[in-house]
């Protein structure tokens, strides 16, 4: 039997339809059980559906067919405020494009996404302080994402995931357009937290992450998993 943070993909299908009216799959019937702190690896060229297919196990996009497991729950049949406390609970976001709010503080960027789940802890800014410390942007905590660099940003969109501490974390191109050093804390942050038991999902076109050995590689491209 599963554990209860394995996810299991049956039989998942996705598929849109391009402006003459043609339908294009995606992917099609993938099925695959991803145990609690393994990694997944998706492979492809740029446009094959590897940010698709993420949506889809966080349950921000609905499936054409099939099911996405989460222990025995089945996050594509959850109403959207089931999805969206689903995804606060479990899922951490480390995207190219950072996602930061620009009206909010640093800080406050750190913690908003659990504020509006309405599950911050009693002590949630000593811990925000403490996720923004470990990777070295504590003395930005009252600044506005505008004023930071990209490399910097990327950096507060770490301490937002390890001030969730997420039992799956997506990362997608996570280290796009970052210098060396901004791209080794990203990469070194994802490693801990997975050799700590977080599930990774991971998709990058950086050399950086050839050394990482996924349990699963899933090639958008070729639909082959392996």
């Amino acid at each position: 039997m599963a554990g209860s943070d394995t996810v299991s993909v049956k039989n998942l299908t996705k598929s849109f339809f391009d402006p003459n009216g043609k339908k294009a799959i995606i992917f099609e019937n993938v099925t695959f059980n991803l145990p609690a702190g393994a990694v997944l690896r998706l492979s492809g060229a740029s446009g094959s559906g590897k940010t698709t297919f993420m949506n889809v196990l966080s349950a921000l996009t609905k499936p054409d067919s099939g099911s996405v497991f989460f222990g025995g729950t089945d996050v594509t049949r959850l109403k959207e405020g089931e999805k969206d406390r689903f995804r606060a609970e479990n899922i951490g976001y480390i995207f190219q494009t950072f996602n930061l709010l620009s009206p909010f503080s640093v800080i406050e960027n750190v913690y908003a996404p659990l504020a509006f789940a309405g599950r911050l802890p009693q002590d949630f800014k000593e811990k925000a302080l403490i996720s923004l410390q470990k990777v070295g942007m504590e003395s930005f905590a009252a600044q506005k994402p505008y004023h930071l660099s990209v490399g910097q940003k990327q950096r507060v969109a770490i301490a937002r995931v390890l001030f969730a501490d997420p039992k799956i974390i997506l990362a997608d191109e996570p280290t796009a357009s970052l210098d060396k050093n901004s791209s080794e804390l990203v990469k070194n942050t994802l490693l801990k937290l997975n050799k700590n038991g977080t599930t990774l999902v991971l998709t990058s076109h950086d050399p950086i992450f050839d050394d990482i050995r996924p349990d699963i590689d899933f090639n958008l491209e070729t639909g082959a998993l392996s």
